[in-house]
């Protein structure tokens, strides 16, 4: 199966959604496994998956094949591994470590050096302790023995449930008015709840870990909890504006973990995932259905860097989007006609704000929302066409949006159900639909994208816009299922393959898995408000759900559900400026978010925080570059960069851009809150220099953006150009920021197909190197034999030093295949 697209052979079962299980094992690349008898019944399979996990199936009760979940999809080949027995157990060893399985029946996992990172639990046992916990973890149906009562704790809790005959467990949660302790039996559906605590001797199958982590990464994050980089426990599921994951990474201990079952859950619409995990600080205790195949991917990490790197390996190296996704997008919910998109589309170039796309909502496709629609639908809405008052003449429009002068690309809102009656009545009878539950306004009428029929008939009617001119597609509401997003986009991918076999996809999401990255799925946060709390949150957000899975996430710029101000729209604009995708959004009956409407001084603030993105283009098409081949992120946070620095490591406030520390304003009385970690920081595009660690902090002017560059950075910035496709539009300028030695590799290609995935030939890399004793730049190209349109042929060097306080400017020089420039 094309690892694009990360397809399964069989049909998804709804309810609980069981994923499609695998028949054929060269599918998912499952040359042997080793399988080991456990003291207490059952066995584990082990094996690796990719180039750095470690897989291991545990077959407790009843043997099943591997799991075919749409989550792990290496780009790369399972590592080799050998079977291995020592006096610690029995198991498989790779290059980067070992897992086995000890004589008591616990899971070992080590490092390269044999060094222990966790052991399990034996597995397989059931405890007769009443008084067993597990913390963080809620049932999702039971039968109560007892009404709720109030109790002192949950010990006293446990004895209660002791006194009763018929009481095999307990459920302590601390602030519920009914009561905090309930007596059940019969616990079904374990998953994760911070707020309880699920004890008792009948809990089935634990998995737990023993650890010295107290706060674990990448689970995720929403709204409520997105300023925070740990947390103790998670119940993945997807929603509006929020998106959590079965993965952790546990940074003392030295390991992230993926745990994968097969079926999804939930009331009415699915959008659980039934593997949830939570930790005490002691022990971390996986949930799931003990009747429910488990798998759990564990891999070796010293560091935050080598736990994404590790992630993304397992899940498959995230695709480098069009190039024209690096520049901005402009949407809103109101686009109205023809005459008005065009002027929007004038006013753009005329005032020279840079843009290289426009997104429409329901507008470009109908007059009107489905909210308010039955379940049977209208027989006069049309779900795959074009909207007469926006788009009379769609092929001509977008032809003509597309050439010059105006250089746009268009992208349109997509809905996961359909809203046609006959249409309805076909998916009905062919079983295309979801059972019924999943969103109140749209009852009855949500597509079920896990199965090949859906998707297939779905690309049929999408195809035409493809050919049509569209360029993207921007997918709303599609928390029907844990996995409807990704399902929907291979849909989507399979669309733009039908018309195209190498023009790169892309897409933006409400919520997403992990996975959907490597299809070339991006995402946003959701409809956020527009709000000073939200703009604060924005930058954990991105963080977050970088650790988690989502490399590539933006937002409603300036808050989508009711009327921003201008100052708050600035500075979510300077922000937007170091996000890896640049995108404004807002409601129908809100002022749209173009900058010329905010009038002085933040239309031009805005204006300059565009002409930055776009001379930061080379720098964040390298950096994306480098993540599809290596997995390190170039948004990452703090923690990555200074994990040894303690007042560093937790802040979502800042975070780093590369190899830029991007501190955003984000308070309405306009102060900056920056703390720089011990070394020497020029402001970014200055001479001036601050020697951390030092926090700072004061007035900022609305134009201010606090960015700073280490000392030993090279950075390479674009001419401001209109749009993507105008580059090169003259000399490359690479900033130095003196100090120390310094590198850049900067990747080009053609920005539009994927042919940097097969053809080495097809992609530029020019190592750029900065010899701080000699002051010489020096460079040497490598690959592209072809000339590439949008590629750089010249360079300059501006040269920062600290108490020098102008930059020094060079010659331009042809690039060539290798030069270099040496500055006084």
């Amino acid at each position: 199966i094309n690892a694009e697209y990360g397809g399964s052979k069989k049909d998804a079962m709804h309810l609980g959604h069981l994923l499609p299980v695998l028949l054929t094992t060269a599918a998912i690349a499952v040359a042997t496994e080793v399988l080991v008898p456990l003291p207490a019944g059952g066995s584990v399979a082990l094996s690796t998956r990719g180039p750095s996990s470690l897989r291991a199936r545990l077959l407790l009760k009843h043997p099943f094949d591997p799991i075919d979940t749409p989550m792990v999809g290496p780009t790369d080949q399972d590592a080799p591994f050998e079977k291995t027995s020592t006096s610690q157990g029995v198991g498989v060893k790779a290059v980067f470590g070992s897992l086995l399985v000890t004589k008591q029946g616990e899971l070992l996992l080590t490092d390269s050096e044999g060094s222990t990172l966790a052991k399990s639990s034996a597995l397989g046992e059931n405890s007769t302790d009443p008084c067993q916990v597990l913390p963080g973890t809620d049932v999702g149906s039971c039968t109560r023995v007892a009404d709720p009562m109030t109790v002192e704790d949950q010990h006293a809790c446990c004895g209660a449930c002791e006194k009763r005959e018929n009481c095999t467990n307990w459920i302590y949660g601390p602030g519920d008015p009914a009561g905090n302790c309930w007596l059940i039996r019969e616990p079904k559906d374990l998953h994760s709840n911070p707020d309880r605590v699920l004890g008792g001797a009948a809990l089935g199958i634990r998995l737990t870990f023993s650890t010295a982590t107290k706060g674990l990464y990448g689970r995720g994050a929403g709204m409520g909890d997105g300023r925070q980089l740990t947390a103790s426990s998670v119940s993945p599921h997807v929603e509006n504006k929020e998106t959590y994951v079965p993965y952790y990474f546990a940074l003392e201990d030295g390991y992230g973990a993926l745990g994968v079952v097969n079926r999804t859950s939930g009331s009415g619409k699915t959008n659980y995932f039934p593997a949830g995990y939570s930790t005490d600080g002691t022990q971390i205790s996986w949930t799931y259905d003990p009747e429910s195949p488990f798998e759990l991917y564990l891999m070796p990490a010293a560091s935050l860097d080598a736990a994404t790197s590790n992630l993304y390996a397992l899940t498959g190296a995230p695709a480098v989007p069009p190039r024209y996704a690096f520049g901005f997008l402009a949407s809103r919910w109101g686009w109205g006609n023809r005459s008005y998109i065009e002027s929007v589309l004038h006013q753009f170039r005329a005032g020279e704000y840079p843009i290289d796309s426009i997104i429409t909502d329901f507008g470009w496709f109908t007059n009107v929302s489905d909210y308010d629609f039955p379940p049977d639908g209208m027989p006069w809405y049309d779900d795959f066409g074009f909207a007469k008052a926006t788009f009379p003449f769609p092929q001509a429009q977008l032809s003509q949006y597309h050439a010059s002068p105006l250089h746009f690309h268009m992208g349109g809102i997509r809905k996961p159900r359909l809203g046609n009656t006959d249409l309805l009545t076909l998916a009905g009878s062919n079983g295309y639909l979801l059972p019924g539950g999943e969103m109140e306004y749209a009852e009855h009428r949500n597509l079920d994208f896990s199965k090949p029929k859906v998707r297939s008939w779905y690309s049929d009617q999408q195809q035409h816009y493809i050919t049509d001119g569209v360029d993207f597609f921007w997918n709303d509401e599609g928390e029907t299922d844990y996995f409807t997003f990704h399902w929907w986009n291979v849909a989507q991918l399979d669309t733009l393959r039908r018309v195209s076999a190498d023009k790169r996809f892309f897409s933006i999401n409400r919520a997403w898995t992990p996975g959907m990255a490597r299809l070339g799925a991006t995402v946003w946060t959701g409809d956020i408000n527009p709000s000073w709390d939200d703009l604060a949150t924005t930058p954990g957000m991105i963080l977050n759900w970088g650790l988690g899975g989502a490399p590539y996430t933006t937002c409603d710029i300036g808050g989508f559900t009711g009327q921003t101000q201008g100052d708050l729209l600035t500075r979510w604009m300077q922000l937007g400026s170091f996000m890896p995708v640049m995108r404004v959004h807002s409601t129908k009956s809100a002022t749209p978010h173009f900058p010329w409407l905010w009038g002085e001084p933040y239309a031009s603030a805005m204006r300059a925080a565009l002409n930055l993105r776009y001379q930061l283009l080379p720098y964040h098409y390298s950096l994306a570059h480098q993540l599809h081949n290596t997995g390190r992120l170039w948004i990452r946070s703090m923690a990555h960069e200074f994990p040894t620095d303690p007042t560093a490591v937790p802040l979502t406030s800042q975070y780093m851009d590369g190899q830029l520390l991007v501190a955003p304003v984000l308070s309405q009385e306009s102060t900056k809150q920056v703390y720089l970690p011990a070394g020497k920081w020029f402001c970014f595009n200055s001479s001036e220099t601050v020697t951390g660690p030092k926090n700072i902090s004061g007035d900022a002017a609305i134009t201010e953006v606090p960015v700073f560059a280490r000392a030993g950075t090279l950075l390479p910035l674009a001419p401001v150009v209109q749009f993507t496709d105008a580059l090169p539009g003259g000399p490359l300028e690479l900033q130095v920021y003196s100090g120390a030695d310094a590198g850049f590799v900067l990747t080009e290609d053609d920005g539009n197909t994927t042919a940097y995935q097969t053809d080495p030939d097809s992609v530029r890399k020019t190592s750029f190197n900065w010899h701080e004793s000699s002051r010489t730049l020096s460079w040497a190209v490598d690959g592209a034999s072809s000339v590439l349109s949008n590629g750089f042929d010249q360079v300059v060097v501006r040269l920062f030093s600290a108490g020098v306080p102008a930059s020094q400017l060079s010659a331009v020089k042809p690039i060539g295949k290798a030069g270099s420039i040496q500055m006084n």
